[in-house]
């Protein structure tokens, strides 16, 4: 058995159907008549730290840019922990209920990003820790097809196996690798991107992948055997 290819699967974004990640406290605070959500409004254009001292201040529609602005990038992240979309999106909507319900304490001479990732990667980390080795869906949303043009039951029994192997890999490996790798093999993300989401520079980002490489190779090899010229993800 050779070492998977992953499939990349995106989260659903903009055209996902189900409403956005609006934490209870501030949804249904935007209405047609105040046009908040309209295009021209000027907070738009403020930064994440402008946008929540204002929202300290009582501003909700202000909390609602942020929660739009930082929804799918907070969903990747999630999603690179707990494997599950689903779950991804429940730990999004929890970090940004804890963020909102904590905006008093919020340092404004701070980044909102790196203190919003810090509180997203303890949820996402905790929610990972509760969840069992069987959660259903994780590794289905991890893993695609092995074979384009292989169909039947053999088929979908091998591709199952070795969504398992994923899962189990890709759960074993350290918490700073395995994100790392699944933000960028599975989700498509830039060293850049990852850096800012786990709060490293590009650089560590680098390093962190090419042993996060390394160690997902040895456990595949030491658990299913090692075949010549596979490849890892």
């Amino acid at each position: 058995m050779s070492l998977p290819a992953l499939r990349l699967v995106r989260t659903p974004t903009y055209d996902d159907p189900r409403p956005p990640l609006a934490p209870p406290a501030v949804a249904g605070s935007l209405n047609s008549e105040s046009g908040a959500m309209a295009e021209g409004d000027p907070r738009l254009q403020l930064s994440d730290e402008e946008l929540f001292a204002l929202c300290i201040d009582g501003d909700r529609d202000a909390f609602r840019f942020l929660v739009e602005r930082y929804e799918a990038k907070a969903v990747h992240t999630a999603r690179a922990i707990v494997g599950s979309l689903e779950t991804a999106r429940e730990v999004a909507q929890e970090a940004f209920l804890k963020v909102y319900a904590h905006r008093q304490r919020f340092d404004l001479k701070r980044k909102f990003s790196t203190w919003f990732y810090r509180i997203l990667r303890n949820q996402a980390v905790d929610r990972a820790r509760r969840q069992t080795s069987g959660t259903p869906g994780a590794a289905v949303e991890l893993v695609g097809d092995w074979d384009g043009g292989a169909q039947g039951p053999a088929h979908a029994a091998s591709a199952t196996e070795r969504a398992q192997a994923v899962r189990k890999i890709l759960a074993d490996l350290p918490e700073k690798f395995r994100i790392v790798l699944a933000l960028r093999d599975l989700e498509g993300l830039s060293c850049g991107d990852i850096g800012e989401r786990v709060g490293a520079t590009a650089g560590t980002v680098r390093w962190r992948l090419h042993h996060a490489r390394k160690l997902f190779r040895e456990h595949w090899e030491r658990n299913l055997g090692k075949e010549e010229g596979a490849e890892l993800l």
